[in-house]
This record gives structure tokens, sequence and C-alpha cells, in this order.
């Protein structure tokens, strides 16, 4: 994909990452571009799904201030199957944030928000707890975000 994009794709992309309210006119006027050109472009970089989605991000104090947890799983290695159904069932949990295959001595790391450790116990029992594929699993809380972004670095003309 990233070898289709020119040096307006990059900039749109960075500008929208940003800010993806903008305006059309506040977009041509960062990228030197016409609002009519600039809109071309974004469609496009929308239906080639170079914009994965356009979302807004909560704020905590707007979200009850949820629980955040840090969650390190390690798989039973013969359970195959039984792993790949956990896998789904977790992408599936409104709790789950993030879900992650890493390397190292676990095998998923996911970020979990729940509205209390009473909440968060119960999402642990029911999907981990006496989950088959599940080897263990370790837990952090998180007590601070310092930053919460999933923007991905660009620079026009790499």
């Amino acid at each position: 994909m990233r070898s289709r994009l020119d040096r307006l794709d990059i900039s749109l992309l960075a500008c929208l990452q940003r800010d993806n309210m903008q305006t059309t006119e506040a977009l041509a006027e960062q990228v030197g571009r016409s609002p009519s050109a600039v809109a071309r472009r974004v469609r496009r970089l929308r239906s080639s799904g170079a914009i994965a989605s356009d979302v807004s991000l909560i704020s905590e104090e707007a979200a009850g201030q949820p629980l955040s947890a840090v969650v390190h799983i390690q798989l039973e290695r013969h359970a195959i199957q039984a792993s790949d159904l956990l896998r789904r069932r977790l992408v599936a949990s409104p709790n789950v944030q993030l879900s992650l295959d890493i390397s190292g001595s676990f095998d998923i790391l996911l970020l979990v928000v729940a509205p209390d450790m009473d909440a968060y116990n119960r999402f642990a029992d029911a999907m981990l707890a006496d989950e088959p594929a599940v080897r263990r699993f370790e837990t952090s809380f998180v007590k601070r975000r310092a930053k919460a972004t999933l923007a991905v670095p660009l620079q026009a003309g790499e």
C-alpha cells in the first residue's frame, strides 16, 4: 500500500491522524491544494483502505475513568484449535481494546478496560481462568496513561 501513496497522500494522512474532523478547506490550506482535489484524494484514501476507519477517542473522564489492564497470556501449545477460538472470543469482547499476538514467553497481549475491579475479575474469570487454551496469564493495572494514540508516524517524501 505504501508504495502507491504519493507526497500528497502522506501529507493528508498525517493531517487526518491529528484530527479527522477537519474541513476539506482546512486540509486544503495545510497541503496547498484545492478543496475539491483534497476531497477526491480523501475519498480515494478511504475507498482504497489506506484509511482503515474514522473513530473518536473518548476521554477517560467521559467513559467514567475505566480501569485499564495489560494482560499477558501464555497459551497451551497443544490447544491450537482452542486458542483460535479464544482469540475470536477475545476480539469479540467489548472489554478488549487491543489484542496482539506477540513473541517471547507470552503469546497474546491484551489491553482490557472495565468499570472497576469486580468487572475486571468477572471478565478474567469468564474469558481466561477456566479456558483450556490458557496456560497462564498475568495482569498489570495501568496507573496513569502518559500517551494514548493509534497514529502512525508519517513523513512526506519517504
